[in-house]
């Protein structure tokens, strides 16, 4: 009778630790979205690329917060590890997140968490200077966070203009050191 409790608990004790045990995780190969993302993986990325993927980790790396200043684009990282890219000494980003019915305030764009109302909706964007040159006109589609990225030269007041199916917007912002990089003050009317 000793021999089949000693047995039985060893099994039990047996099916307890495989039932714990971490193979299965070490067996299945984890993606770059379910890892644990390392911040030397911006090492050598310009800001545009930063950008790409700070908004591609929105998703699949929520753990990481970025956003962006008229200066740089920072990343903190759960380990609170902190990385910094500055932006180009000519040209910085601006967020917009056009909307016809709802809206938040924003100044710091934050990648990692704004989102926009208007998701993967076309947008004919016309972007002129105070002396009439043209900075941008085409039509871009907001992302999946609702926003369109437009990279605009420095210490400048630009018009803007929006349109789509949904009605036009015109307003101004700036691109100066104390500028927003999020907009989301664009109704389409």
């Amino acid at each position: 009778m000793k021999r089949i409790s000693l047995l039985a608990l060893f099994l039990a004790s047996l099916l307890i630790l495989l039932a714990c045990s971490p193979r299965e995780e070490q067996s299945q190969p984890t993606s770059r979205s379910q890892s644990t993302v390392s911040p030397k993986i911006l090492d050598g990325l310009d800001a545009r690329e930063a950008l790409a993927l700070a908004n591609k980790w929105q998703t699949s790396n929520p753990k990481v917060t970025s956003f962006i200043t008229p200066e740089k684009i920072s990343f903190e990282f759960p380990n609170k590890k902190t990385v910094k890219i500055s932006l180009p000494e000519d040209s910085m980003m601006v967020a917009l997140a056009p909307y016809v019915n709802s809206t938040h305030p924003c100044e710091t764009h934050y990648m990692s968490g704004c989102q926009g109302e208007l998701v993967d909706v076309p947008i004919k964007v016309l972007a002129l200077q105070v002396d009439g040159t043209v900075l941008i006109d085409r039509t871009m589609k907001t992302m999946s966070n609702g926003f369109i990225e437009l990279w605009l030269p420095r210490n400048k007041n630009i018009s803007l203009t929006l349109e789509s199916m949904d009605g036009k917007a015109e307003g101004e912002i700036t691109t100066f050191s104390d500028s927003n990089t999020c907009i989301t003050t664009f109704q389409l009317l």
